[in-house]
């Protein structure tokens, strides 16, 4: 993952404010618990942001595979994705660095450009300034969904990630302290209930977590 994205992934991460979770979101936000509104619980707003961050993600994806060209996508998944450098495209391709740099640049506006107003609805923005950086909170999410890992740690790491979730909330959610989960995301070997758990929870098989030889589920939480 590139410094650009980790930079995304911090236990603190502000909550906008949405004022107006949809019916929809407070219901799913119910189930992901208990079916109820408990202390563990995520609130409505905290899961609406969270689903939101993640489906615009997905909504990036997309946008990448039908809105650029051959070469722009190559770029863009390459350095963003693939944490290839400027310098192996071009030689790769057998152009300048010059012509990635301004490929990367043209693709990057093509991209907010077609999705600065899906992002300043879900995100509930009033302009457009904050754009550039839900869609880079979005490209590190999306680079967390494509990543396998080298390790259990890194698997759990990526997976917390790619559902756009903290140390803390997780602990609420699976009863696993922030402490355990950050040895876990360190190298710790996982036990019989941890891993079972975050199986379950991220909708992965236990050998996903502990070889990355599964592929994981369609099923966000």
């Amino acid at each position: 993952m590139t410094n650009e994205a980790k930079s995304f992934f911090k236990d603190s991460i502000p909550i906008p404010q949405l004022e107006f979770p949809s019916v929809e979101e407070i219901k799913a936000a119910q189930k992901l618990c208990c079916g109820k509104c408990c202390n563990r619980c995520e609130s409505p707003a905290e899961y609406a942001w969270r689903k939101r961050e993640t489906d615009l993600s997905d909504l990036l994806e997309k946008a990448i595979n039908t809105e650029l060209s051959a070469f722009e996508c190559e770029v863009i998944k390459g350095v963003r994705f693939e944490s290839k450098t400027i310098t192996e495209i071009a030689e790769r391709r057998g152009c300048s660095k010059s012509t990635v740099s301004k490929t990367l640049s043209r693709a990057a506006r093509k991209l907010e450009k077609a999705l600065r107003y899906a992002v300043m609805y879900q995100e509930n923005l009033k302009n457009e300034t904050a754009v550039p950086l839900f869609l880079g909170r979005a490209s590190a999410i999306l680079t967390s969904k494509k990543s396998i890992g080298t390790s259990s740690g890194d698997r759990i790491r990526l997976l917390r990630q790619s559902h756009c979730l903290s140390r803390k909330r997780l602990e609420a959610l699976l009863a696993i302290s922030e402490r355990r989960l950050t040895a876990l995301e360190d190298g710790a070997d996982p036990d019989c209930f941890e891993l079972l758990s975050l199986s379950a929870f991220f909708g992965v098989t236990t050998d996903y977590i502990l070889k990355g030889e599964m592929n994981i589920d369609e099923n966000i939480a």
